[in-house]
């Protein structure tokens, strides 16, 4: 009875156990790993966050425009009266200067004050480039999606790759260890060559080792992949997409080299970026020249004050003040502070120019390249479909010959591992268009989350 208990208890556990691993896998397609990447991925969050800063420091420059509003009150005790120096006639004395004491020892005074900018140009361009600030930062996240967009295709398309290419190896393994237990069968009969096992052998242990080195690669992958979408689960993920690839469908998206780098002007958001960059400078150029302007405000301040030496509030007599003028700035010379930082703008309005150039040269090679390699791997692709078919035709050939007993299991050995070589290379082939199809939409500015 006890042992049966056990029996079930082990059951139990051992199916739990199974669930549990079962539920950790998960099943992930390329288009749900993009999505999740828009909402995990750290790199991103940040930049979010310094699209929303960027938001802030437009408010408030703008704010350096708006009516500035200040209460202030304030309270002395002073042990010795204050005084003032008139002169002595005024004080019914023979002396040129007299002092006098006056006023209470206890003082209060409280007052608002309003400052409103009416001609304030150098605000006024701060303001328009931290507008353009934040456009740059917008850009700079539809930049980041599209980069965080490349590396999560390119990883997903690593590990589709390198899980075909184990499928592939593990299927030669299972020959070749077949093969090595024929002729292991085959040397104890007599009938076989101790070099023929050896090399069986060879073939088999390298085998396995590669089998090893990409489990190990799908393992840090997958890892990696999982770090890039934000997802912080520790199971094992199942890749649902396939590296298969139509060519007819796809080759409609590649372009002459002047038609892409148009379309790449108009959507790709480091060019706008660039773009925006030297309309910053501008805007900067223009705050700097506009220190040289006057600048006007509207000034107002309404006082209360009241002195005594007792702390009576009810007999105290609280005078006001009130006042509303004009505050005019000229700057007139300040050590060629201003001329200086005008060139400086001048001259960094030069630089995001000749940027804007070079990221426009590189952006054309970018593409051409692409197209180029593109049109490379479409070769080649036909290539590796005739040499798969000239492979699997040879191991057919040769498997009859060897059950025939008219070829020997080193041809049959050498004609899998070349039948094996050539769909990888196939594989190869595909993963290059697959990865060219997605290096030209981030190319062109078309790739995003």
């Amino acid at each position: 009875m006890k042992t049966k208990i056990l029996y079930i208890v082990t059951v139990l556990l051992l199916t739990s156990s199974v669930n549990v691993l079962y539920a950790q896998k998960r099943t992930l397609a390329l288009t749900d790993a993009l999505e999740m990447a828009k909402q995990g991925n750290k790199t991103l969050q940040i930049q979010v966050l310094e699209e929303i800063n960027a938001k802030e420091m437009t408010r408030e420059t703008k704010g350096g425009l708006l009516p500035s509003i200040s209460a202030n009150a304030g309270y002395s005790h002073y042990f010795d009266r204050q005084v003032i120096f008139l002169p002595g006639s005024f004080a019914g004395t023979s002396k040129p200067v007299q002092d006098i004491t006056v006023g209470g020892k206890n003082t209060y005074n409280a007052f608002v004050s309003l400052y409103q900018p009416v001609f304030a140009p150098t605000k006024y361009q701060l303001t328009k480039a931290s507008k353009i600030n934040e456009k740059i930062q917008n850009e700079k996240t539809a930049d980041l999606k599209s980069r965080v967009a490349l590396q999560v295709s390119t990883r997903y398309l690593d590990i589709l790759m390198m899980n075909r290419q184990l499928g592939l190896l593990e299927q030669s393994l299972e020959r070749n260890i077949k093969a090595l237990q024929d002729s292991r069968s085959l040397l104890a009969q007599g009938r076989g060559l101790k070099s023929d096992t050896l090399r069986s052998f060879i073939a088999v242990a390298n085998l396995k080792s590669s089998v090893s080195y990409l489990k190990n690669n799908i393992e840090v992958s997958g890892i990696g992949l999982k770090k890039l979408i934000g997802l912080e689960d520790v199971g094992e993920i199942e890749l649902t997409d396939q590296l298969d690839f139509d060519v007819t469908t796809n080759s409609s998206a590649f372009y002459q080299v002047e038609e892409a780098l148009q379309i790449a002007e108009v959507n790709r958001k480091d060019l706008n970026i660039q773009k925006l960059t030297i309309d910053l400078q501008q805007k900067r150029l223009k705050a700097a020249q506009a220190e040289l302007l006057p600048q006007l405000a509207l000034i107002g301040q309404y006082q209360m004050q009241a002195q005594d030496d007792e702390m009576k509030f009810s007999e105290y007599a609280w005078p006001r003040t009130s006042f509303l003028g004009l505050q005019l700035s000229v700057p007139i010379f300040n050590g060629n502070h201003t001329r200086s930082q005008i060139n400086q703008a001048k001259i960094k309005t030069q630089q995001e120019e000749i940027r804007l150039n070079d990221l426009k040269d590189e952006v054309k090679t970018e593409l051409a390249t692409i197209i180029s390699k593109w049109k490379e791997a479409i070769s080649q692709l036909d290539i590796q479909k005739t040499t798969v078919k000239s492979a699997e035709l040879n191991h057919q050939m040769i498997d009859n010959r060897f059950k025939n007993s008219l070829g020997s299991r080193l041809e049959l050995t050498d004609a899998e591992l070349a039948l094996t070589q050539a769909k990888i290379n196939y594989l190869n082939a595909v993963y290059n268009l697959r990865m060219l199809h997605v290096e030209l939409q981030h190319a062109l500015g078309l790739l995003s989350l």
